[in-house]
């Protein structure tokens, strides 16, 4: 499990790494302009309703009953992946066509805040992106089919090759001053990554072209699949109303705000990319139908680790936010505004960092006990609160709403994924250590502040990380508790190597 989970998170380094090229290329060019807050608008319009249907089915239904089906009996393993193909293609189909023939509308309603102009811009945008969206659907449900024999390198490398299209797009945007090539760059990554990952499939034996298959087989497996995604439709509806809360109250607040949304994500977004998706990639496939005492006993060494590992950053982040953008993407035509903007932002996500990271794995591992009723309920109540956040404070607390509201989800669903795993007493002493930790950090962080002056914000954010570094490392190794569960961690890549 630990070998897959660093494929994974390699995989997803060097796609954080062209992300993060990407990120600055399109601050220096378009900085919080016009251009990209259409293009994120537009992104975002497009995977709202592919969303809806296709991760939480994947992760929550489609893996572990595919995991299963392909240990007991390949041929219903086999029907089960024709007829769950059948099914995403067609709910694709239906997908390309709303978005091509209501594309204008649709970006009415996620942007209401936009001038007619940038409607205009965006509702091209996405009717370009909308031909992505049978290769989008393809390519994601190939990914799962190769995790699912403890296979990541495609699902670790989509980010890198979304990116390398992005990158493209904004190249020939800036060079032709045609806005619309940031799409067509979208769409050409996901038509590249599909016929990649269809090869991949192919050759190595996994993708065959079904034989004999009996329709009344399929028609037996996709009803286990209904049962077993039944109770988790509703999620990505109320994951992606969030989403679209956010764009709305964002496009209220300036088109400034909604491309400075995605650049402060990118930030915050960095932990779930390299950590929790990985981690919760990698349960699914490995922990699926294990005892159930194994599973918690190795859900409270993980979420030990993570939580040492997550609420140290998160609290670098939130301190040091205003250096961090200003030595990401302060260059070009990313202004003083522009920087001020997204360190608003990331001041709110910072907060519930640490509770993002861990409660988007916790879900992970409810999933694969097949919980989806529990998961639903704690979505409910996390996403409520969130919105209600967004909503109550944005016009108090500016940008920095959008991002306290998303920190105000993430430590809901934290706590309450915790105590349904029973995570809670066993993790209560940890938590307890590493909030003593971070009072006495933030202390050492302003009176060093203090002795501080008139230097770049490179080299104050270099003296900043090797304080951070200095300062975690005599912390955890003075607590025995946390120093233990580093030493698990140490040990686990020292055995890695060794191999």
């Amino acid at each position: 499990m630990f070998k897959a989970f660093l494929m994974l998170s390699s995989g997803s380094v060097v796609g954080k790494i062209i992300g993060f090229l990407r990120e600055v290329l399109m601050a220096a060019l378009f900085g919080t302009g016009t251009y990209v807050g259409a293009y994120r608008v537009a992104q975002t319009a497009m995977l709202m309703p592919v969303e809806l249907f296709l991760t939480n089915s994947l992760e929550a239904g489609f893996v572990p009953l595919y995991v299963r089906y392909a240990k007991d009996d390949p041929k219903r393993a086999q029907a089960f992946l024709s007829g769950v193909m059948m099914l995403f293609l067609l709910l694709a189909a239906a997908i390309f066509l709303f978005l091509l023939f209501g594309s204008f509308w649709w970006v009415g309603v996620l942007a209401p805040g936009m001038d007619v102009t940038s409607k205009v811009l965006t509702a091209s945008m996405l009717r370009v992106m909308a031909l992505a969206v049978p290769l989008y659907v393809l390519g994601m449900s190939l990914s799962y089919l190769e995790m699912a024999y403890g296979k990541y390198i495609a699902a670790s490398f989509r980010s890198t090759v979304q990116s390398f299209g992005l990158i493209v797009g904004a190249l020939l945007a800036f060079y032709f001053k045609v806005p619309v090539f940031l799409a067509w760059g979208f769409t050409w990554a996901y038509g590249a990554y599909f016929l990649w990952i269809l090869a991949r499939l192919w050759n190595s034996g996994i993708l065959r072209w079904p034989a004999g298959l009996s329709w009344s087989l399929i028609k037996e497996t996709l009803e286990a699949f209904w049962r077993c995604v039944r109770p988790v439709l509703f999620v990505p509806l109320l994951i992606q109303g969030d989403i679209a809360i956010e764009r709305i109250v964002a496009s209220l607040l300036g088109i400034g705000v909604i491309a400075a949304l995605d650049y402060a994500k990118f930030i915050t977004e960095t932990g779930v990319i390299l950590v929790a998706a990985p981690l919760s990639m990698v349960g699914l496939s490995t922990l699926s139908g294990l005892d159930p005492d194994l599973v918690h006993q190795r859900v409270v060494r993980i979420t030990e680790v993570v939580l040492i590992l997550t609420i140290p950053v998160s609290l670098f982040v939130l301190y040091y936010r205003t250096s961090i953008v200003h030595v990401l993407y302060a260059r070009g035509a990313f202004d003083r505004e522009s920087v001020i903007t997204t360190s608003g932002l990331l001041f709110g996500f910072a907060l519930g960092l640490w509770a993002q990271i861990l409660s988007y794995y916790l879900i992970r591992i409810l999933n694969t006990q097949l919980r989806n009723t529990e998961v639903l309920l704690y979505l409910i109540i996390a996403i409520l609160l969130g919105i209600g956040a967004k909503l109550l404070l944005y016009k108090s607390l500016g940008p920095a709403a959008l991002g306290l509201g998303t920190s105000v989800n993430s430590m809901a669903l934290c706590f309450l994924t915790m105590r349904a795993l029973k995570l809670d007493r066993a993790l209560c002493s940890n938590l307890l250590w590493m909030g003593v930790g971070s009072i006495f950090y933030v202390v050492v962080c302003s009176v060093v502040s203090l002795y501080i002056d008139n230097i770049s914000h490179i080299s104050y954010l270099a003296l900043a990380i090797g304080l951070f570094l200095l300062f975690w490392t005599i912390y955890v190794f003075l607590v025995p508790q946390l120093r233990l569960n580093v030493y698990f961690l140490l040990k686990k890549l020292c055995n890695l190597i060794k191999r």
